[in-house]
């Protein structure tokens, strides 16, 4: 298979094949290892059990996260209000998309500022597509000079609001959602607005487009827990000509891998970041992706007359981000009807030289010839790193007996998102 190398160009997707025209998307524990001899490999030591969930009250306004490899119940944005925060004013709204979007154009920048939470009674939303010219569900609204996010969750927990098909919504400014499932979410300008601890069946994607900036889009805790065969990638970052996204985050987040189909050559990632426009400022924290057909991050590359150049391009910080051919070992076999991968990629693309980032972290598989900035205690299965992708700081810490883990190295590291672990921490 060839490998992906994106500069400036769109790769295309099924999701996204109207994109080309209006979007063409594209606290931290130690492992307390020894430095090794650049080059050598060190001596491997048992990875560290997550710490535990911290509970928190059901009065309280924050809560503390807690570092680990994927979601545990802390991960959510510093802009919003706890869920269990009992101060803020609650509004209770249908499970309606016409009454959710009445309720949040009713809150000024003062009142969210000062917690608004709005409360959807249990039922179904209907998805209207999430491709670019699908018709948003939400559109235009949201306080843009708040300094809070208003949120918007199931009134009655999580379990009892969904979303039956695609969904896309645009220019939403300033909302969390929160324990709300669905099946594709697709996130089109919606600077400093959040989607936590839910489940997706598949996949979730920010995108900026119509010559618009996008910052401080967030997914905290977000699940794809199931393997399957398709063609699309289920996470994407990406920008249309003309337009910025940049400071956004995944973090507390799970995806299982997808298979690529027998007969199909599409390249299928885990998380792909693209786009004719300028994406960068990607962060990933306390993640665990596992790779798709072609690999974890396809991370694509900086343009040349990006005005942000100079900037973080990806950080990759306490997160796992294997190969695919790591996650059969690990945790998921070939599904019937998909193909075997042939490659072991972590990492596809370039980004900007320079402004790669990893720290406290491991990655499975190898890397496409990268040059990154500071590397700090993260792993690698792969000694090609060593060579093939050039570091400042620690630099690579080549493990070989990562080539060796299986099913007990993983389980004990980044547990399985099951329903019944989902319930129990997002609660």
């Amino acid at each position: 298979m060839t490998d992906k190398r994106i500069t400036s160009a769109v790769t295309t997707r099924r999701n996204f094949l109207s994109l080309a025209a209006v979007v063409a998307p594209a606290s931290i524990l130690t492992f307390c290892s020894p430095t090794p001899t650049r080059g050598a490999p060190p001596p491997t030591t048992e990875p560290r059990t997550p710490a535990p969930v911290s509970t928190g009250t059901a009065a309280s306004t924050t809560r503390a996260r807690v570092a680990s490899y994927g979601p545990n119940g802390t991960h959510w944005p510093a802009h919003t209000r706890w869920i269990g925060d009992r101060s803020v004013r609650t509004v209770d709204v249908a499970c309606d998309w016409t009454q959710i979007q009445r309720a949040i154009a009713a809150v000024n920048a003062a009142q969210a500022d000062s917690g608004v939470h709005i409360r959807i009674k249990p039922g179904t939303l209907s998805g209207r597509g999430s491709s670019s010219g699908s018709p948003a569900v939400l559109e235009k609204v949201g306080p843009t000079n708040a300094t809070r996010n208003i949120l918007v969750s199931p009134r009655d927990g999580w379990g009892t609001v969904t979303i039956d098909g695609p969904a896309r919504l645009r220019d939403v400014t300033g909302v969390t959602f929160a324990r709300i499932d669905g099946d594709d979410i697709l996130l089109t300008n919606c600077s400093r607005t959040a989607w936590a601890q839910s489940k997706m069946a598949k996949g979730l994607r920010m995108a900026a487009s119509y010559e618009s900036e996008v910052r401080e889009c967030g997914a905290y805790e977000i699940v794809m827990s199931d393997a399957k065969a398709d063609i699309s990638d289920p996470l994407g970052y990406a920008a249309g000509r003309g337009s910025t996204i940049i400071d956004c985050i995944w973090e507390g987040c799970y995806s299982a891998p997808v298979f690529r189909p027998d007969g199909a050559t599409d390249h299928v990632d885990t998380l792909q970041m693209y786009g004719t426009g300028w994406y960068r400022g990607l962060t990933i924290r306390d993640t665990t992706f596992f790779g798709s057909l072609n690999c974890a991050l396809q991370i694509g590359g900086a343009r040349d007359d990006d005005p942000n150049t100079g900037t973080p391009f990806l950080t990759i910080d306490h997160s796992i981000i294997t190969s695919q051919a790591t996650a059969i070992r690990a945790r998921y076999p070939v599904p019937d009807g998909a193909q075997t991968p042939t490659m072991d990629q972590a990492i596809n693309g370039v980004g900007e030289p320079g402004q790669l980032f990893a720290t406290d972290s491991y990655l499975f598989g190898s890397l496409y010839r990268s040059e990154w900035g500071q590397v700090t205690n993260t792993r690698v299965s792969s000694s090609g790193a060593l060579e093939r992708n050039t570091t400042t700081g620690d630099g690579w810490i080549y493990d070989p007996a990562m080539s060796r883990w299986a099913a007990a190295e993983f389980d004990r590291l980044t547990p399985t998102p099951t329903d019944a672990y989902l319930a129990a921490i997002w609660k």
